[in-house]
């Protein structure tokens, strides 16, 4: 088979390969093209971890750029401001890990009940942190705990103090070979793009702290790191949350609801097409639309498409833009985007709040939703809190309190019952 080196011109390469000359039109000669390449999954690994010299510090970045240390950034701007699946799934994965809350494994152990319920310099029990740590688990999948040690009961942890991941960032190892991690810093500042709120200077260090080890407690200034977290295959510092395959689907579905949007204050798809003759510079050409809108004012003056043609002699021209119906390429996006999104977070799509099969039926409903919540329970949550009460229960060791342990009750509905009727007397 010859092979022919692609130039980036259309004409020329089918020339090539057909061995004919083609009915080029006018213009045609200079429109270039450029085939797309594959690209092997394992050169595109996203969020990407970096080391930053010389300071050692690992960056973890987000799926748009590769060195912004905004990964977490953009989870929370995704949870708040793009899709309400996956919002809502994230609130019922957290809901879900709160259960009953904290409790000790011994039952009215009051030792282990006055640490639980013991406030911090902040005014925060443990019992209260949990709830927010459940909701770092749901999100982030992992959590961090700074654990302050008493001066008088040498080697006990006297109070907890939450920390969000996402100010949490990690120092590299001084052994390369080794990804255990010895500090941690925190500042609220990592995120290089704004994903999330007010625009903030870019931090390169932060206040540092040790990582979890009671054996070095003194060491440290007694003030250590515990972070709690997911394992995912070659990421041992940070965690990729297992739901990282489907948050282009999330974005997909905050792009859906913008487009809608658009469409709706804007008029985003233009009604009137006007051709007009003559082909002014940009400058005169913004001067009469301008000067059009003014005149002609309301939500159709949006909606207007305007056309200069070369014919100086043709006279200007109005029609109507037939646009094609978009709605059921909408109905289909939104309905695989919410689907990717619940089946990437492992939830059916009764426990995401989508109708399926059409009608809806009460008890049929209720049916569905008790085993869906019984099932992900078991398969995802229940996993889930183990892991973060294995965390929780090592200040409990070191404390010589009792282990603990948390419930979730299984899903339970006020049903209507039909109540038998008495029969009137006539």
């Amino acid at each position: 088979m010859s092979k022919f080196k692609d130039n980036n011109n259309i004409a020329k390469t089918i020339e090539q390969l057909t061995g004919q000359k083609t009915d080029t039109k006018e213009g045609s000669e200079a429109f270039s093209y450029l085939m797309p390449t594959m690209q092997r999954l394992y050169n595109l690994i996203s969020p990407n971890q970096q080391t930053i010299q010389p300071t050692n510090l690992i960056y973890f970045n987000s799926n748009e750029e590769y060195d912004d240390n905004a990964y977490f950034a953009q989870l929370i701007d995704l949870y708040n401001n793009a899709s309400a699946t996956f919002s809502n799934i994230i609130d019922l994965r957290r809901n879900m890990l709160i259960g009953t809350g904290l409790m000790p494994v011994v039952e009215n152990d009051a030792a282990t009940l006055e640490f639980l319920n013991k406030p911090n310099e902040y005014g925060e029990s443990l019992v209260e942190i949990w709830e927010k740590l459940c909701f770092d688990f749901s999100l982030f999948e992992s959590f961090a705990l700074e654990c302050l040690y008493s001066p008088k009961n040498k080697g006990t942890i006297a109070s907890v103090i939450h920390h969000s991941p996402d100010v949490v960032r990690a120092v590299a190892n001084d052994n390369p070979n080794l990804p255990y991690v010895n500090v941690f810093q925190l500042s609220r500042n990592w995120a290089k793009t704004n994903k999330h709120g007010k625009y903030v200077k870019q931090a390169y260090s932060g206040m540092p702290i040790a990582a979890w080890n009671p054996y070095n407690w003194a060491a440290d200034g007694a003030r250590q790191l515990l972070v709690t977290k997911r394992y995912s295959a070659g990421n041992d510092v940070y965690t990729i949350p297992s739901y990282n395959s489907i948050l282009n689907y999330v974005e997909l579905d905050a792009q859906l609801a913008r487009y809608s949007l658009s469409t709706v204050s804007k008029g985003f798809v233009p009604q009137t097409i006007v051709t007009l003759n003559g082909n002014p510079d940009k400058k005169t050409k913004d001067e009469f639309v301008n000067k059009f809108k003014n005149r002609y004012s309301g939500p159709d003056a949006e909606r207007i498409l305007f056309i200069w043609t070369t014919d100086e002699n043709q006279k200007p021209i109005i029609a109507n833009f037939a646009a094609s119906d978009v709605t059921p390429m909408l109905q289909a996006l939104n309905q695989i985007s919410a689907e990717k999104i619940s089946s990437g977070l492992g939830c059916t799509p009764e426990l995401a709040g989508l109708v399926v099969g059409g009608q809806s039926n009460l008890q049929s409903d209720y049916n569905k939703l008790a085993i869906s919540y019984g099932y992900y329970y078991k398969r995802l949550i229940l996993p889930m809190q183990l892991q973060m009460i294995r965390g929780l229960d090592k200040i409990m060791i070191v404390n010589g309190l009792s282990k603990l342990k948390v419930t979730t009750p299984p899903l339970m509905l006020d049903l209507p019952t039909q109540s038998a009727q008495t029969p009137k007397t006539i």
